[in-house]
């Protein structure tokens, strides 16, 4: 039986897979070995989490498929993604391009399946105010994670511009600490609000759902 390996940037990638998308997959019944690790940047040193380039994403997706009996996703945000990348484009609307140059890459191996999250992770907390209302305290803070949400009914819309980027927008509310809040706020929405608001991070699910179902 093959086991399913998410190749994700960083710790809250991790949380997110391990704490929400393996018990979700194992509640549909998936009982396969499941876990996510993070990217080798310095083998040497060995340094994880980011992608700093597509050498050191391939070097990892290649690593991790020789070791043989495995499907492997990923998990990384197109926000700053290294434009080195096949199929690189700047337009978020484009990514499939970007995925779909990765399989070509890798001979479309049918165990591998690329994802890039759009923008980036913390667009799936935009998914319902829960979360936030354990993090922020401050009327007026909430006030603008509302507006937020009332301008994007698809969190994934919330755009990739170096100052408006989901995390950047949190960091700038309420000095959003990636690992700590991210990890509170995840726990409070739960997959199925994520599922429900993020048409591309559900369209995913549904393909790995489809692959071990075969």
């Amino acid at each position: 039986m093959k086991r399913l390996v998410f190749i994700v940037e960083g710790d809250t990638e991790i949380i997110l897979v391990q704490k929400h998308i393996v018990p979700y997959l194992i509640r549909l019944g998936f009982t396969i070995s499941m876990h996510a690790q993070t990217i080798i940047t310095n083998r040497k040193q060995y340094k994880k989490g980011g992608v700093t380039d597509y050498a050191k994403f391939k070097s990892e997706v290649t690593r991790t498929l020789a070791q043989g009996n495995v499907i492997i996703t990923t998990l990384i945000d197109f926000f700053r993604l290294p434009n080195d990348f096949p199929g690189y484009t700047t337009d978020s609307l484009l990514i499939h391009q970007i995925e779909d140059s990765i399989h070509e890459d890798f001979g479309r191996n049918p165990d591998f399946i690329p994802y890039i999250q759009r923008h980036e992770l913390e667009a799936l907390m935009f998914s319902g105010r829960d979360g936030f209302e354990l993090v922020i305290d401050k009327s007026d803070q909430l006030a603008k994670i509302d507006e937020i949400l009332k301008t994007y009914p698809n969190p994934e819309d919330i755009n990739n511009n170096p100052e408006t980027a989901p995390s950047k927008r949190l960091i700038k509310i309420f000095g959003y600490d990636k690992t700590g809040d991210g990890e509170l706020i995840l726990e409070m929405i739960g997959i199925d609000q994520m599922l429900e608001k993020c048409p591309r991070f559900k369209e995913w699910i549904e393909k790995l759902i489809q692959k071990l179902s075969e």
